[in-house]
């Protein structure tokens, strides 16, 4: 039997797996969790994306971005040194084509703007999408990148143009023409970059068009990737790491300060509470009667973790952007019924029913 090292009596951790985990601390790949953490769960930046399409398209390059800072300093590298080949690049390129389109039909998008459980799994899937990205595409044969980016490129242009409409055509009924023609614009001017990228590397590399990096190259025979020659400063990603975390635990604890000390007004109309948690999306009580005269000031008070709205469906009223911690305040004059939600998370809904005071 192998004698316990005197860590092992003691019960302590091993150095090296404490080393290891202090290594993955400051790792690419620890970046590219924390970003995907940001992009896709920090309150700001989300409650904002679900709200403008060129915000909400950045999120989604994010998340991307974050899949392939997880994938490629482990999985891409051992890949690309094994010279795997066969169908799964084919397959990983097929598969995150159709994840990308899938999401850009309007119908899915305005869903995961207004369902919770589908805006998870967007996000979850444009992660699988940077995941293969960082990881079996690269194992696609250099001309089929290339066929890959122009692609990417003409998709990329002919969404743009749908988004301009020039027809006055609203591709995505919960966004104004105006929100959706920024959004173009801002690709039609960035597509560009796509082809001159290529035009650079076909320049460089013009062996590319009929050559390969990938399944069909030998250890001998394949030449440095992109990635691999490219030499990050080693303070680069610890530096990130702290600054999105840093803001993270910031608002978070700002947060919990706002919630824990905010106070409930004493009035003579009732309170409701704007319930917003990982778990719990909802206004509380969710619908309410009160009556002019007697009880008609009604009071949110935010309990969330995010920032949130208090908007009539029929524009009789409205609030500012909600933070936590803070209060919105309305008085009703008129009898009716009162219909509202959240402009940042449509799936929270509320009514007040006003009655006329009795003679």
């Amino acid at each position: 039997m192998r004698p316990l090292l005197k860590y092992e009596k003691q019960g302590l951790a091993s150095p090296l797996k404490r080393q290891r985990v202090r290594r993955f601390l400051v790792s690419t790949e620890f970046l590219g969790v924390v970003l995907f953490i940001f992009a896709a769960g920090f309150p700001p930046f989300d409650d904002v994306a679900e709200v403008d399409l060129t915000l909400h398209m950045l999120q989604h390059v994010l998340v991307v971005i974050a899949g392939v800072l997880i994938a490629y300093p482990h999985v891409g590298r051992r890949l690309l040194s094994e010279g795997r080949g066969g169908w799964a690049p084919k397959l990983a390129l097929a598969a995150s084509i159709l994840l990308i389109i899938f999401w850009h039909f309007p119908v899915l998008w305005d869903s995961a703007v207004l369902n919770p459980l589908i805006h998870v799994a967007e996000h979850l899937s444009f992660l699988v999408v940077g995941l293969l990205a960082g990881s079996w595409l690269l194992l696609l044969s250099d001309s089929g990148k290339i066929g890959a980016l122009f692609a990417a490129f003409f998709g990329h242009m002919g969404y743009a143009v749908a988004l301009i409409s020039p027809w006055g055509t609203r591709v995505y009924p919960l966004f104004s023409l105006q929100n959706q023609a920024i959004l173009g614009w801002v690709l039609l001017l960035t597509g560009p970059t796509l082809v001159i990228g290529v035009a650079y590397v076909i320049a460089r590399n013009p062996e590319w068009l009929g050559g390969f990096s990938g399944p069909k190259a030998t250890l001998r025979t394949r030449r440095e990737t992109f990635l691999n020659k490219t030499k990050k400063p080693r303070w680069l990603a610890p530096m990130l790491i702290f600054a999105l975390v840093a803001i993270m635990v910031g608002y978070f604890a700002s947060t919990a300060y706002a919630i824990g000390t905010a106070q409930t007004p004493s009035g003579r109309g009732p309170t409701i509470f704007i319930l917003e948690t990982p778990v719990s999306w909802q206004y509380s009580p969710q619908n309410i009667k009160v009556v002019i005269g007697v009880n008609a000031t009604v009071t949110w008070v935010s309990h969330s973790i995010s920032y949130d709205t208090v908007t009539d469906r029929s524009g009789d009223f409205g609030s500012n952007p909600i933070a936590p911690g803070q209060t919105f305040v309305h008085t009703f004059s008129a009898p009716g019924v009162y219909a509202y939600y959240c402009q940042y998370h449509p799936w929270m809904t509320g009514t007040v029913t006003v009655e006329a005071a009795a003679n």
